[in-house]
């Protein structure tokens, strides 16, 4: 069926194509791909809302099978096609909540409730806004929202109370006219509010006002009760300092169920289980909690978090990659490495199953991060016994310019070079010819490079003249010695090193952006793909990854130039090695025969000649050789297949 399926679509058959893959949704009628296919189909017969109903099944599809990337790449292409259905935005807010992507869960909430106002659905509004509070406790704009629905449904203590928050929030950034805007907004519901009577009273009086003044305030308005928030917290500490979990468990429940995502509820929860001796669920609630620190860049908290779980299991890898993460975020490189080595050691000794190339996957972040330090020399005979210290990882600025680049060409380089006459078969610039009248060049060694002011062009009889881009025409000024020269653009500006960033950008987790790229490209949205690998090539651990990936989009795209260009620059690059290597060799190969490169693709296939089908393909390119004949397409032998993914 899937073969027929198959052959239909080549055909353009797409409505019998259709009816092949549905076959199969009898037998797995929770494979999402199937779905994810048909939805493609549905597409290319202009039968929107159709596709839109095969995505959503694709998705649910996923999300059931706990594919959470796949399911938001699928509702990702809801979107694309019918941007109407904003109801899609919850599931991806609530998909990259659960992913830890909060930044990312934030703006698709914020984007539903701003849908939500401007209908008028003001209910639908407020729990979207709560949520967003909940997720990003620090956005007084959502707060300010939620008070507003607040007064317009009528709940006046949640009104007060995020009022209230607000006007401290403001008074704490000394904004005071804001603060008093808060508190006057206070009194209107709730006139006898002494807290707000004090502060506005403050303000007006032109005294200062501090954190502690509106926080002393608080207790006149609000007279303690039983059940109220501060006493279950109380008691359910005590409980577990007398080891009480059962009840104290269940006080913690009943508070969560008030203040979703409290982070102070989370951490007394997950201390009690970790207290328990239930090391699965507490590992996942620490890394969770220390996670959010970090992005938040609380690193105190996020220390503190990891050292109380390292006392109880200080052999627990994923908490030792955590810090070595977090001393990374510090930019403490040598400490970071020791704690990434740690989690090398553990693993050496005792591996994790499922997840073989772990390790020498942490070990190139000790490379990366401290390449000549004692623990990478220790580590070092595990993974290369004829290994040595590695240069230091090559920046990431000359793979963003190709990926930046508006069109498929390279951008050039920014000066000009003088060089001997010669064909220049690689090069990405363009070539101008120089006329200038008869001159003796003396053949002189090529010098170290120095960017000048003013753009020098000498005169001589051959040589060609490499420009980048180059300015208005003008005479050039004739000088007496010949001397290679490059001529910097005034003022002289480095090329950028990262994209710009996103919109409420967080400290990005390399191997989240990187299995989404994956499950963007393997939904087709190669775009969306290339944008989550520049951000996972970050990491070292996953750059060459991201990169060949990354080029493997291009060639998707139909942009075979620009794949080649960043595998050219990626096979030069000292983190591109082993395995890994090969795979990027065979890729590039790959491309010189698609653009007919054939001598290029044969040099390339035999630097890896036993690598999968290289032995065929060298033999087929002899023969076209000899014969000078074109050879049949040889199909690759799953050179695309995804890498295993870095840190797993």
């Amino acid at each position: 069926m899937l073969q027929n399926a198959q052959l239909f679509a080549s055909k353009g058959q797409y409505d019998a194509a259709i009816a092949e893959w549905r076959k199969l949704t009898t037998d797995t009628p929770n494979d999402g791909t199937v779905f994810n296919s048909i939805g493609d189909l549905q597409l290319k017969r202009n039968a929107t809302a159709d596709a839109v109903t095969a995505f959503l099944q694709a998705a649910s599809a996923f999300r059931s099978e706990g594919s959470v990337l796949k399911a938001i790449a699928a509702y990702k292409k809801i979107l694309k096609v019918d941007p109407a259905r904003i109801e899609i935005y919850r599931h991806l807010g609530d998909l990259n909540a659960e992913r830890g992507l909060l930044s990312s869960a934030v703006q698709d909430y914020l984007t539903l409730g701003k849908h939500y106002f401007k209908d008028g659905r003001n209910k639908e509004a407020l729990e979207i806004y709560r949520k967003i509070v909940s997720q990003d406790p620090s956005n007084l704009d959502a707060q300010l929202r939620v008070a507003e629905l607040c007064v317009q449904e009528g709940l006046v203590d949640e009104a007060v109370r995020m009022y209230l928050q607000l006007g401290r929030e403001q008074s704490a950034a000394q904004q005071y006219e804001q603060a008093k805007a808060m508190y006057t907004a206070v009194l209107r519901l709730d006139p006898e509010n002494a807290e707000a009577k004090e502060i506005t009273s403050m303000i007006e009086t032109g005294g200062s006002v501090t954190p502690s003044a509106a926080r002393q305030a608080k207790p006149a308005t609000t007279a303690a009760k039983p059940g109220d928030a501060s006493d279950l917290m109380a008691e359910a500490t005590r409980r577990i300092e007398e080891g009480q979990y059962a009840g104290a468990e269940a006080m913690l429940t009943q508070l969560l169920s008030r203040e979703p995502g409290n982070p102070e509820i989370c951490q007394l929860l997950a201390r009690m289980h970790l207290l328990q001796g239930n090391l699965v669920v507490a590992l996942g609630e620490y890394r969770f909690l220390a996670g959010a620190a970090l992005r938040a860049q609380d690193y105190g908290m996020a220390e503190s978090l990891i050292a109380d779980y390292l006392k109880v299991e200080p052999a627990s890898v994923p908490m030792l990659e955590l810090l070595g993460e977090l001393y990374q975020e510090k930019g403490d490189s040598a400490t970071a490495a020791q704690h990434f080595g740690r989690a090398v050691e553990i693993l050496l000794e005792h591996p994790e199953p499922g997840m073989p190339t772990l390790p020498a996957e942490l070990f190139e972040k000790v490379q990366a991060l401290a390449p000549g330090s004692p623990i990478a020399r220790k580590l070092a005979p595990s993974f290369d016994p004829n290994a040595g210290s590695m240069p230091e990882p090559e920046p990431i600025a000359p793979v963003l310019e190709v990926m930046q680049a508006p069109t498929p060409q390279p951008d050039p380089e920014p000066a000009p070079v003088i060089m001997a006459p010669e064909p220049v078969m690689e090069t990405p610039f363009r070539l101008v010819g120089a006329a200038a009248p008869p001159v003796e060049a003396p053949v002189v060694k090529p010098p170290v490079v120095e960017p000048v002011i003013e753009p020098v062009v000498e005169p001589v009889r051959e040589p060609v003249v490499v420009h980048a881009a180059p300015p208005p025409v003008t005479p050039p000024a004739p000088v007496v010695e010949v001397e290679p020269v490059i001529a910097a653009a005034p003022p002289p500006q480095a090329p950028p090193l990262e994209p710009a960033p996103a919109p409420l950008a967080e400290p990005v987790d390399a191997e989240t952006r990187y299995a989404l790229g994956m499950a963007y490209k393997d939904m087709g949205l190669c775009e969306e793909a290339k944008e989550e690998f520049i951000l996972s090539m970050k990491d070292s651990g996953f750059f060459v990854d991201s990169c060949l990936m990354m080029a493997l989009c291009c060639k998707e795209q139909g942009r075979p130039d620009q794949a080649i260009q960043l595998l050219e620059r990626l096979i030069s690059d000292s983190r591109c090695r082993g395995g890994n290597a090969q795979l990027v060799r065979y890729e590039l190969a790959l491309l010189y025969e698609t653009t007919g490169a054939r001598d290029r693709a044969l040099t390339m296939y035999q630097s890896i000649p036993s690598f999968h089908d290289v032995p065929r393909r060298v033999e087929a390119l002899r023969l076209q050789s000899t014969n000078g004949s074109a050879h049949p397409e040889l199909p690759a032998s799953t050179p695309t297949s995804p890498l295993p993914i870095a840190g797993h």
